[in-house]
């Protein structure tokens, strides 16, 4: 398989919340206000995702907006971020995150990780679940009230574990900490509906961001010829590489100036390789992984 990049395929960039609750379970505000919150504020679509209460996906009479159908589903030690599904599933299957994930996949729908570092789940348990197709590396709720939104750590031992995970960045909105708004996805669907929404997502043609923009993401090659990645974002202080620790780079502004672009050799031994982007107000974008073997093998 090799990979391709989001930045070279048709269609358009949509911004979107994946990790939204309304009075409908532990949220301040009804799915109505919520929708026309997100709406005021540039996004393009959201899922509203709260605790066991399965909410359908919606398009507006305009066009110009939709919600994605979206659950978030919980067991011990654990919570998974489900968008897609065509119902909910028995909550009898909670105490196996491995049953409930397949069950999710079943019913069409994409299941992640919600919020690793704040429920203390390591990257063992979450590769044991094989189904999960992704992490929150960013969950603004969690990190406006306790510290614990960033699960980069997690995430990267995952993946030099050998799992494929995506990440994303989410504001996990409940109205009441000001956190809405703080994290999001950038998604690269030919059209703004559902369905291409959620293939987009599965197969990871998205970015997730607090704020910096990626403008684009390619395979080239150094003056020996050697495989490169190619980074282009908006002004930033940092532009770092991640790979299997500690294979990666920081590519630093010096003092005074900003940078935009970044290239990074690829190496069998890196394994993965991601992006992240971080501004002079220490926001940050975050690439989905591009697997060497993809690359090196193409």
């Amino acid at each position: 398989m090799s990979w391709i990049s989001p930045f070279s395929l048709p269609g358009h960039w949509y911004r979107g919340n994946l990790h939204t609750h309304t009075t409908q379970s532990d949220g301040r505000s009804s799915p109505e206000a919520v929708c026309a919150w997100y709406r005021a504020h540039g996004y393009d679509f959201i899922a509203i995702t709260d605790h066991w209460v399965y909410t359908p996906g919606t398009r507006s009479n305009t066009g110009d907006w939709i919600t994605v159908s979206g659950v978030e589903l919980h067991g011990p030690g654990y919570h998974m971020l489900t968008v897609g599904t065509s119902g909910l599933p028995d909550m009898a299957l909670a105490s196996d995150p491995n049953k409930l994930a397949a069950e999710v996949l079943r019913l069409g729908g994409l299941p992640f990780f919600a919020h690793p570092y704040w429920t203390g789940q390591t990257y063992d348990s979450l590769i044991a679940t094989p189904g999960i197709l992704g992490v929150e590396v960013y969950n603004s709720g969690c990190d406006v009230t306790l510290g614990l939104g960033y699960a980069r750590t997690e995430w990267d031992e995952s993946l030099s574990a050998g799992a494929h995970f995506t990440g994303l960045a989410v504001d996990d909105g409940h109205g009441t900490a000001g956190e809405e708004g703080l994290g999001w996805v950038m998604v690269k669907a030919p059209s703004l509906e559902e369905k291409a929404v959620l293939e987009a997502l599965r197969r990871g043609t998205f970015y997730s961001t607090t704020g910096p923009l990626i403008d684009d993401l390619r395979l080239v090659h150094t003056d020996d010829g050697q495989p490169a990645l190619f980074v282009r974002c908006s002004p930033c202080r940092y532009i770092t590489f991640y790979g299997k620790m500690p294979t990666g780079a920081r590519f630093r502004a010096k003092p005074g100036t900003e940078i935009t672009t970044a290239v990074m050799p690829l190496r069998e031994n890196q394994l993965f390789m991601r992006v992240e982007c971080e501004d002079q107000a220490g926001r940050v974008a975050w690439s989905n992984p591009v697997y060497i073997a993809d690359v090196l093998n193409a």
